[in-house]
Parts: structure tokens; sequence; C-alpha cells
């Protein structure tokens, strides 16, 4: 791999052409994007080259990035298809399948990923699924791309929804818990700043112990438990409210939503 290029330069195309040239820095990393003034800045900013046109991108790269959003993909396999025959694509549009790919841009090379908005600190969660004909070389490749801006799981495409949901999605939900507790603090007296410096410590410590211990968190949750004390009050409160039935079925419904939107797709 000595060349990549990039195919939209929004929040998540910006955080993986960081994360790329921040762990390949002699790598070639060459962008594009409608907005050529934004394409240009990141592309300076990173130390990239911006493109002037989607032919000399692609066929400078030896892996191309497609990282726009799903509404445009209809324009955009107009304008490119006749450069990418048989030519190494990685796709992040969500709920968008590889075959939806291989048809539209003449290629067997088509790998999936799915990463969360992490990849801006380089600790996306990417799920990796690859095309039926995609060579041996090329899946190290995209692994290792995925890896230079985080960690990688390889699943079935099947699952992508489910990772969508539990990842790319989920990552949200942790911002909504994490403000729901800062607000928890302030509501009993400590400044809402604060409590969220506070929230955040909090939650870094919790992830470390599970990180080490290595176990289920159930194990590290009872052991914080105290017959009669103020912890199990709490998680009275937050069963009461169905908390592990909400967040379970928050996880269902944007997987569900994700396997929705490759229905539309194929209909």
């Amino acid at each position: 791999m000595k060349s990549i290029g990039i195919i939209g330069m929004g929040n998540m195309g910006f955080a993986i052409a960081r994360g790329i040239k921040g762990t390949y820095a002699n790598l070639q990393l060459t962008v594009i994007d409608k907005d050529r003034n934004l394409a240009k800045k990141r592309a300076e900013e990173i130390g990239a080259s911006e493109s002037s046109s989607f032919e000399q991108l692609i066929r400078k790269s030896d892996i191309v990035i497609i990282a726009v959003k799903p509404q445009h993909l209809d324009e955009l396999f107009k304008e490119i298809s006749s450069f990418t025959k048989d030519k190494k694509i990685i796709t992040i549009a969500a709920g968008k399948k590889i075959s939806l790919f291989e048809e539209n841009l003449h290629t067997g090379n088509i790998v999936r990923f799915m990463p969360n908005i992490a990849a801006k600190e380089s600790l996306s969660l990417t799920g990796i699924a690859f095309g039926e004909n995609v060579s041996e070389a090329f899946k190290k490749e995209a692994v290792e791309t995925a890896e230079s801006f985080g960690k990688s799981v390889i699943l079935p495409e099947t699952l992508m929804p489910a990772i969508t949901g539990l990842s790319g999605s989920g990552i949200a939900f942790v911002f909504a818990f994490i403000h729901a507790l800062a607000l928890g603090g302030t509501s009993s007296g400590i400044p809402y700043d604060t409590s969220l410096d506070i929230t955040v410590e909090t939650i870094e410590g919790a992830l470390a112990l599970v990180k080490k211990s290595g176990t289920n968190p159930v194990t590290s949750l009872t052991r914080v438990i105290s017959a009669g004390g103020t912890t199990i009050a709490g998680i009275k409160a937050l069963e009461s409210h169905a908390f592990t039935a909400a967040v379970m079925e928050a996880v269902e419904k944007a997987a569900q939503r994700a396997k929705d939107f490759e229905i539309e797709t194929r209909s």
C-alpha cells in the first residue's frame, strides 16, 4: 500500500485521513471534496495532496476510500464509475451494501467499514466486512487502514447493521449517558462543568477497570454494591425506569434502522 485517495472531506473523511497520515507519514495521501476550499484546507493541515478531479485521484491511488454521505452516492457513482474497474475500494457509507458498490463501480474489490466518530482521536472501533472476491492482500491492507485510526473487528456483512447500532450509533448513547450523569450531579448541588469533569473521570476509571479485569462488568458492579447502601438505591432507580431495557432497545432500534436502509437500497 503506497497510496490512498479519499473522496469526501467531511468530519469522518477528515478523521480517517488524519489517522492514516499520522500512522503512515510516508504514504501518498490524496483527498478530494465538492468543497474545494475545504479539501485544500484539510489537505494542508495534515500534509496530504488535494486532487482537482476524481479521475486523477482514482488513477494515482492504490486504494480509494469513499467517505461521502449515503444520499450522495448515486451522483458520485455517475462521476467515477468510468475509472473504478477492478479498483480497491473502501466504503464507509452506512446502510449501503457491498453489492451496491460492486454493481456500480465494476469491481469485486470492495471492503465495507463502519467506524465511529472517535476516529477523530484515533480511537474508533471500526467494523469491517469484506466482499466475496476481495484478495487476502487487500484484506490485510484494509485492516491496517482501519487500525490507523483505532481498532477493528472483522464481521460478516450481515452483522454490519448490528455494529452500526452498537458502535456507530452507540457512542452517541454514551454521550447521552455522560450528560445525564453530569445532570444528576448538578441536581445534587455540583455545578455542571465540575459535575461533567467528575463524570468523565468516573467513566474513564470504570473503563480501565473493565479492561484490566477482563471480566463481565456485572462482576465489577456487584463489588460496588453494598447491602442497603447508596449504590443499590441508585441501581434500583435506574431499573425502575427500565434502564437496561432502554439501552438494549436503543441499540436494537439503531441496528434495525441501518438494516432498513439496506432494504431500501435494494428496492
